[in-house]
């Protein structure tokens, strides 16, 4: 993979338009800003949900921003400062935010990496991410040209070794002053294009009346944010890059062990609450036939049963890794002969189609960041128009570097604007959502507000 910034424009022309609930979970935000004014202009869309949500929301300042205009005497860097604090919370207030907590570092602008404090600002910052709920930390691409955002990508990233549950996403706010071939850091990052609320975007930058020219009169050298760079605020989207989650997902091996000799890890042919949720799933997909549906990670192949018995789908093709698993299939439901299983690893191995429904049942979190952008699009291709897809998954700790949550919400993300959430079901231990697709977006139909 060739890491420059041409490279990585070309991942963004073509990344996946999403909402940003799917990005940040539901617990709280934390954003990281460089400057007072970088959180504004690289990261409005998420600050936007989280006024539209209600979510907690952090702010972690790296400096006071006391160093854009060094030769105004009217305004030294003390007061300067704390314009640029005030100027920073109208932003905030502007974006709709209401109520933001902060933790001021006040590291010096400009060489915030380099202060000693920097060593104390990954713990205190875990800290502040704990007290405030934090699900998700939000900071500048390490690529970003400035350093004291490459100070805040470091410390994005300490803080992820003391706090491995956040997911992490970053923003841009100078890259575009990079040339093509400048060096670019996004292997393994997944960008996603997050809608603007452009009007509200503009009032909060306009908030900064110190960065805009419009206050410092006696530094004609002092900084300016210039005009080319606030046409570019007005895009309808902003880019945000998910970087993986740390740890690794089970082997084959693991599988293979549980199922060894009979094993029936999951209790599919006795658990009551195993029995409750494949009728449940079946409920929630009542009042269509669908004439060849996908059971991706179909295990023991009751679910597969279910929807062929019960009318919903005249034929089932199961698909599962462990190939132990997929003979037992096959043997237990030999007498339906519109229900087929194979063995093969996911994504690589699924079935041709095209399928007009796809099931994916407590199987995502098995799979990491880079295994679920590739089923999305192994999945896509495969899908009539029109299709259905039923995501079911588990609330509670799986042991893997993604959550059931996490990766549901990741590859409803990965297909953009060609799903339309249909109807969400919440259980004590599960969640079972069910989209329709659509090969191109039309207007006001992806990743609406489901019926619950």
């Amino acid at each position: 993979m060739s890491d420059t910034y041409a490279h990585w424009l070309a991942r963004c022309a073509k990344a996946p338009s999403t909402k940003a609930h799917r990005l940040l979970g539901t617990g709280g935000l934390v954003v990281i800003a460089p400057h007072p004014d970088d959180e504004t202009l690289g990261a409005s869309a998420l600050l936007s949900e989280a006024a539209h949500s209600g979510r907690p929301v952090g702010i972690v300042a790296l400096t006071d921003g006391e160093a854009s205009h060094p030769g105004s005497k009217a305004f030294p860097r003390e007061r300067l400062a704390e314009v640029r604090r005030s100027e920073q919370e109208a932003a905030l207030t502007a974006l709709g935010l209401r109520q933001v907590r902060w933790l001021r570092l006040s590291l010096p602008d400009g060489g915030a990496g380099r202060d000693p404090r920097w060593a104390d600002a990954p713990a205190r910052i875990a800290a502040f991410c704990h007290a405030i709920g934090a699900e998700t930390l939000s900071a500048p691409h390490p690529g970003d040209p400035h350093p004291d955002h490459h100070a805040a990508a470091a410390l994005a990233e300490e803080v992820r070794t003391l706090r491995p549950d956040l997911r992490l996403l970053f923003y841009q706010v100078w890259s575009m002053r990079l040339s093509g071939e400048a060096p670019y850091r996004h292997e393994q990052l997944l960008p996603f294009g997050i809608a603007t609320d452009p009007e509200a975007k503009r009032r909060a930058i306009a908030c900064h009346a110190s960065q805009l020219g419009q206050l410092i009169a006696d530094d004609p050298d002092g900084f300016v944010l210039p005009d080319w760079f606030l046409t570019a605020q007005a895009a309808p989207r902003e880019i945000h890059a998910l970087a993986p989650m740390r740890g690794s997902v089970p082997p084959p091996s693991h599988f293979a062990a549980l199922y060894a000799d009979g094993g029936d890890p999951w209790h599919v042919r006795s658990s009551r609450y195993e029995a409750a949720k494949r009728a449940d799933n079946c409920d929630q997909l009542k009042g269509r036939t669908y004439r060849a549906g996908l059971d991706i990670g179909c295990g023991e192949g009751h679910l597969s049963r279910a929807l062929i018995e019960s009318g919903i789908a005249l034929g089932v093709t199961g698909i599962d890794r462990e190939g132990a698993i997929v003979e037992r299939a096959s043997a237990v439901h030999a007498d339906l002969a519109s229900l087929t299983f194979r063995s093969g690893s996911l994504p690589d191995d699924l079935p041709d189609g095209p399928f007009d429904l796809v099931v994916m049942s407590e199987v995502l979190y098995f799979l990491d960041e880079q295994g679920l952008s590739a089923l999305a699009t192994k999945v896509e291709k495969r899908l009539a128009p029109g299709a259905d897809l039923l995501i079911v998954s588990y609330r509670g700790e799986t042991g893997t570097p993604l959550s059931g949550r996490q990766s549901h919400d990741l590859l409803v993300a990965l297909f953009g604007e060609t799903l339309r959430s249909i109807s969400l079901r919440e259980r004590e231990n599960y969640q079972a959502e069910l989209l329709r697709f659509r090969r191109e977006a039309e207007e006001g139909w992806a990743d609406t507000a489901p019926s619950r």
